[in-house]
């Protein structure tokens, strides 16, 4: 049988293979350690199996569409370890499937590529939208930063990562998976190549006597990659079948429902979510593509996710809200009190006030009079350090209630400078009467 020429390579790699790829910065809510080892087999007998093998086999036939589902026992150990072992794993996946499977569904259909292709992300990342590898891949679809600028057009920098915006990141894996069967005209070449890299599959064709079947080259991959097209296989089994093995979802996870907006330029997120009425956590959450608290000003035309539930609000009141968060931190407060107009109803609103350090005055002791968090008060006015200089100028903000009976209006320092000479002016004249 076709195994027998790795069956003895798999047992002495299988025990260095981790699932996915997910450490690094960004935890994922799951226990997600390395399998230590795939079931024991004998050498010289046949293994031991919990689950018929005919069954897997008869039952894979049915599932498979374009991309071919081959039994053998690297596939079965593998449906064993999600049916078994890594149960709480695949319950997981059924209950957060539904938060991106029609998107998935929506760009495989989008550039022809096989449905089934959906469940190759619980490999990738968990369906962990913030997941990072130890080797700096990230997102839903595990993209390198480089892949990701250089070949997809993506913003990767301290302020934005598109990487983690479902969205984007499933439409470029869709494109590279495409490129890939195009390349390689096989589909589990083309899925050890978006594991690997194609010149390391193209490595081991060579290496491997030019053979062009991943089970041909299995011998000469690396060793992750050995176990990628197996689990894949093993997941789409156990997507289908889970019942079978008792494992049923029993939290699912709801997507926040949420609409959009395109912003260029600066924006301050924890203003428009404050002025909007959410959470700032609930802003991030429902934005894992942006990273920072604040849009840089050479932003263009970045997306941002709003709850549905608050989005009729902020459409009422966008100019008042965007121009608040959109202001300067370094300018003078562009916000005033007019009385013309009404708000649809009270919200609070961010007044900018300055702060004059004094001598002996630390960055703490500040932040403690002025009611802050030191790294907040770092964060507002752009200190990397820790030191003040007598005299420095710090801005900070504080709430102020808007009434319902008043509206925000943008002025300029200059408008008010002008102001204030002519009452000077008139002061004057009074006097010389």
């Amino acid at each position: 049988m076709i195994w027998n020429r790795f069956v003895l390579i798999s047992c002495l790699f299988i025990s260095s293979i981790s699932f996915g790829q997910i450490t690094g910065a960004y935890q994922p809510a799951y226990d997600f350690k390395q399998i230590d080892s795939l079931a024991n087999l004998e050498q010289g007998g046949p293994p031991a199996f919990s689950i018929d093998p005919g069954l897997i086999q008869e039952r894979l036939k049915k599932l498979e569409n374009e991309i071919p589902l081959h039994y053998n026992i690297i596939t079965h150990q593998f449906v064993e370890i999600f049916a078994f072992r890594k149960a709480s794993f695949t319950q997981r996946m059924l209950e957060r499937k539904d938060i991106y499977f029609p998107l998935y569904e929506k760009y495989l259909k989008k550039y022809g590529l096989p449905d089934e292709l959906k469940y190759l992300s619980l490999i990738e990342s968990g369906l962990e939208n913030k997941a990072i590898s130890n080797k700096g891949a990230g997102g839903l679809w595990q993209f390198m930063p480089y892949t990701a600028r250089g070949d997809f057009g993506m913003r990767v920098d301290q302020y934005i990562d598109e990487r983690f915006d479902a969205e984007r990141a499933t439409d470029a894996a869709c494109q590279y998976l495409k490129r890939l069967y195009k390349t390689f005209g096989d589909w589990h070449l083309a899925l050890a190549a978006y594991n690997t890299g194609p010149s390391n599959v193209k490595r081991a064709m060579r290496r491997c006597g030019g053979s062009n079947d991943f089970w041909g080259i299995y011998a000469c991959l690396p060793a992750q990659t050995k176990a990628y097209v197996p689990q894949f296989i093993a997941m789409t089994y156990m997507m289908n079948y889970h019942w079978d093995h008792s494992i049923q979802p029993e939290n699912w996870v709801i997507e926040i429902p949420k609409d959009s907006i395109l912003v260029s330029g600066y924006l301050n997120l924890s203003t428009l979510s404050r002025l909007t009425g959410f959470s700032l956590d609930t802003l991030k959450r429902l934005n894992p593509h942006i990273i920072s608290h604040f849009l840089p000003k050479n932003a263009q035309q970045v997306k941002v996710h709003i709850p549905r539930s608050h989005f009729s609000y902020f459409d009422k009141n966008r100019s008042q809200i965007l121009d608040s968060a959109r202001t300067d931190l370094t300018a003078p407060d562009l916000v005033e009190i007019d009385t013309s107009q009404t708000i649809e109803e009270p919200s609070p609103i961010a007044r900018r006030h300055t702060y004059k350090v004094r001598s002996g005055e630390t960055l703490s002791s500040i932040a403690r009079k002025l009611g802050l968090s030191t790294s907040e008060l770092k964060r507002i006015n752009r200190i990397k350090g820790s030191k003040l200089r007598k005299g420095q100028i710090l801005v900070y903000f504080k709430l102020a209630k808007v009434k319902t009976s008043q509206k925000w209006k943008k002025t300029s320092s200059k408008k008010k400078k002008v102001s204030k000479k002519k009452k000077t002016k008139s002061k004057k004249r009074r006097k010389r009467r």
